[in-house]
């Protein structure tokens, strides 16, 4: 079915909903769906062709590399599973299948932690050699990033010295002129000594 025919499905089930909770919508007339799409053989689905060679290829190697060894797993271990009921079953020494089953089930539970035991390896590895590398770069840039914050600090003391320079010599001037405008009230102000008797 083509994008075209899905959408006025689409549309047409949404006049449906509507118009069953008791809104009225009128969609249901076929010039206007048919308005809707306008260039429905571009709206067609089409699928590539395929190379008939390569693909029958591709479906020999899926087979052989895919198919056939989980074939092959699945057979044996259906195969085993048999084996031990029919040696558990034969009469014979029961513990000997138990500990034979208990042997297929640590099996994959052995090849996991293998794996696992690897990949804790490989990150160990990796983070010794890590280890050993990274502390003399990391050094060289913690270096570089001091020499960068000294520059900085110097460069802003630097700009910031003639307004600071301005500024003392402002408030020097502000101090100044204060204690040459009102020295009556230093002394008249009484000391914190004298109050306290």
């Amino acid at each position: 079915m083509g994008r075209c025919q899905c959408f006025k499905g689409k549309l047409q089930l949404f006049a449906t909903f509507f118009s069953a909770i008791g809104v009225g919508v009128r969609i249901s007339s076929q010039g206007f769906l048919d308005k809707l799409c306008y260039n429905t053989s571009a709206m067609q689905e089409r699928k590539p062709p395929r190379n008939p060679v390569t693909q029958q290829a591709h479906r020999k190697e899926a087979f052989w590399q895919i198919a056939f060894p989980l074939l092959l797993g699945v057979l044996a271990v259906l195969g085993l599973a048999v084996w031990t009921v029919w040696a558990a079953s034969g009469g014979g020494n029961v513990s000997q299948a138990a500990d034979t089953s208990l042997i297929f089930l640590i099996i994959p539970t052995m090849v996991m932690a293998f794996i696992l035991l690897a990949v804790l390896g490989a990150l160990v590895y990796g983070v010794v050699s890590l280890l050993r590398f990274l502390p003399p770069k990391f050094f060289i840039l913690q270096d570089f990033f001091d020499r960068m914050r000294v520059g900085v600090q110097r460069a802003a003391d630097r700009v910031a010295e003639p307004t600071l320079r301005i500024g003392s010599v402002g408030a020097g001037w502000r101090a100044l002129k204060s204690s040459l405008s009102s020295p009556k009230m230093r002394n008249d102000t009484p000391d914190e000594g004298s109050q306290e008797l």
